[in-house]
C-alpha cells in the first residue's frame, strides 16, 4: 500500500508543476472535429471561438477585443490546405553529415550552447535526448535555421498610435549576411574574410530626411558564448558609436521593435536564457501571401487597402482574404526567460516562441510578456517563401523580405508594421554590391555610408 501510495503522490505533483505553469501546452489527443482546421474554413467574430485552440496568446487577445487593440468586426480568415516548406536539399546534406558531432554543453553562466556545430540543423530529431534539454535542443535549430549568404530588400516601418492615426514612419535598407555554418550553393561553410561573425544585421534609413543615414549594425559572433559586437552610426556626428549590451532594449528607429525583436524569433545572446519545451501547438499561420502584396507599401497613411482592412482607434490593420489562405501549421512552443542573474532590466520577462516542426522558422506569431508576466506585445508575420538562386527550385522563409511583421504593443497602446518587399539573395545582390563585407557586416562600412 504504501508504494501505491508513493506513486499517486509523485503523479500529483507532476500534475501540479505542469498546470502551474498558465501557458503550458498540453498535449492531448482532441476529439476528430479539433485535429485541425478543413481547408475552406472561414473564420470571423461569430466563430472564431471554436478554433481558439489554433491560435497565440496575441491573436485571442485580438479577437477578444480584451485590451486596447482588436482586430475589425468583418474580418475574415479564409483556411486553405498546409503547403510543404521544406528545408533546401543542401542543408539537409549537411545536417546528415554533421549533426552526428554536435552536443550541448553547460556554460558557467548556467545557459547552453551547441559545441562543434558545422552546417545544418544541429538537432534534427531534438525531442531525443535528455527530456530536460529539449527546448534548447528545438532552439538551437531555430538559431541556424537556413538563411542566405545574403538577403536584401526594402523595407518601411508604419506607426498606428492610439488615437487611430497610421504613418510611413521610414524608409529602411536591410542588409542580412550569414558568415559562417552556411549551406548555400556556391558559397563554403566559412566566409574566411568575414570571421569571427556568424551572422551580420545591417539596417539604414533612407526616409524621413532628419533621420538619413542613420544605421545599425549588429554582428553575431560566431562563438555563441560571446556577446554581439553592437553599432551605431550617428549622422550628426559622422561617425559610429559601440553600443552597450542595454542598447538590445532599445527601439529601432522609433518603432515598437526592439533590436533583440530583429531576428524573428529567436533573441539575442541565447546562452543567457533559460529554455523550456511547453510542447506542441497547431498554429494559424499566413505563410503563403500573395507575391503581389509585396510589391508596393501603399501610401504615406495607410497600407494597401487591396490586401488589408483599415485600422481605426483601437482596431489594428489584419490582412484581407486577397492577401492570401492561412493554414494549419505544427509548431513546438517554447518559453525563453532570462536566467535569473541577468534578467534585471531586461526588455521582457518572458517570450514565448512558435517554431515550424518542419522548417525551424518562427511560425509567424510571437508573444511577449513584461515583468509582471502581463501580455505587452504579440508579432504576427505574413510572408511566402522566396525561391533560393542556383538550388534546384528549393525555397526559404526569410528575415528581410517577401516580409510583414505585424508587431501589436498592448501595453502603450501602439502598433507597428514593418513591410520588407520583394529581396534579391545571394547572386542576385552582386550588380548592388551587398555581398561586399567590407561596407555591410563590418563596422568599418560604417563610416562609408555618406562617403
Amino acid at each position: 500500500m504504501k508504494k501505491y501510495t508513493t506513486i499517486l503522490l509523485s503523479f500529483a505533483a507532476i500534475m501540479f508543476a505542469l498546470l502551474s505553469h498558465p501557458r503550458v501546452v498540453m498535449v492531448a489527443s482532441p476529439p476528430p472535429a479539433q485535429v485541425s482546421i478543413a481547408p475552406g474554413t472561414t473564420i470571423t467574430h461569430q466563430n472564431w471561438q471554436r478554433y481558439r485552440k489554433f491560435m497565440s496568446e496575441g491573436l485571442i487577445a485580438l479577437f477578444e477585443g480584451s485590451q486596447f487593440w482588436r482586430l475589425p468586426r468583418d474580418v475574415r480568415i479564409e483556411v486553405g490546405p498546409t503547403i510543404s516548406i521544406p528545408l533546401p536539399k543542401r542543408y539537409l546534406a549537411d545536417t546528415a553529415e554533421y549533426s552526428n558531432r554536435v552536443k550541448l554543453v553547460r556554460t558557467s553562466a548556467g545557459g547552453y550552447v551547441p559545441i562543434d556545430y558545422v552546417a545544418g540543423l544541429p538537432f534534427p530529431r531534438p525531442l531525443e535526448g535528455a527530456p530536460e534539454l529539449k527546448g534548447q535542443r528545438i532552439f538551437w535549430d531555430a538559431y541556424y535555421r537556413y538563411q542566405p549568404r545574403v538577403q536584401s530588400a526594402p523595407g518601411f516601418s508604419y506607426t498606428l498610435d492610439r488615437f487611430g492615426n497610421m504613418t510611413q514612419t521610414s524608409e529602411v535598407r536591410a542588409v542580412d549576411s550569414q558568415l559562417a555554418y552556411l549551406s548555400d550553393i556556391d558559397y563554403p561553410h566559412t566566409i574566411v574574410d568575414g570571421v569571427p561573425y556568424y551572422f551580420a544585421r545591417f539596417e539604414e534609413q533612407l526616409e524621413p530626411e532628419q533621420g538619413k543615414y542613420s544605421a545599425i549594425l549588429d554582428l553575431i559572433p560566431s562563438d555563441p558564448t560571446q556577446l554581439d559586437d553592437l553599432y551605431e552610426y550617428v549622422p550628426t556626428l559622422r561617425r559610429s558609436l559601440r553600443l552597450s549590451q542595454a542598447a538590445r532594449c532599445a527601439p529601432v528607429f522609433g518603432s515598437d521593435y526592439l533590436i533583440d525583436d530583429e531576428s524573428g524569433g529567436p533573441p539575442g545572446l541565447p546562452q543567457l536564457f533559460q529554455i523550456n519545451y511547453l510542447g506542441e501547438k497547431k498554429i494559424l499561420a499566413l505563410e503563403h501571401a500573395v507575391p503581389e502584396s509585396f510589391d508596393s507599401p501603399a501610401t504615406p497613411t495607410q497600407l494597401d487597402g487591396r490586401y488589408y482592412y483599415s485600422s481605426d482607434v483601437g482596431i489594428t490593420p489584419f490582412p484581407k482574404p486577397a492577401m492570401g489562405k492561412w493554414e494549419v501549421r505544427d509548431t513546438y512552443v517554447l518559453s525563453l526567460k532570462r536566467l535569473p542573474q541577468f534578467a534585471k532590466d531586461y526588455c521582457y520577462s518572458e517570450r514565448i516562441m512558435y517554431v515550424d516542426k518542419e522548417n525551424y522558422f518562427g511560425e509567424g506569431e510571437l508573444d511577449l510578456y513584461d515583468a509582471p508576466g502581463k501580455l505587452s506585445k504579440t508579432q504576427l508575420v505574413f510572408l511566402y517563401p522566396a525561391p533560393i538562386p542556383a538550388s534546384g527550385g528549393d525555397v526559404a522563409e526569410l528575415l528581410a523580405g517577401p516580409y510583414i511583421g505585424l508587431l501589436v504593443n498592448f501595453r502603450n497602446k501602439h502598433v507597428t508594421v514593418l513591410p520588407y518587399l520583394r529581396p534579391c539573395l545571394d547572386s542576385e545582390c552582386t550588380a548592388a554590391g551587398y555581398l561586399d563585407i567590407s561596407r555591410y557586416a563590418s563596422p568599418e562600412g560604417l563610416m562609408k555610408i555618406i562617403q
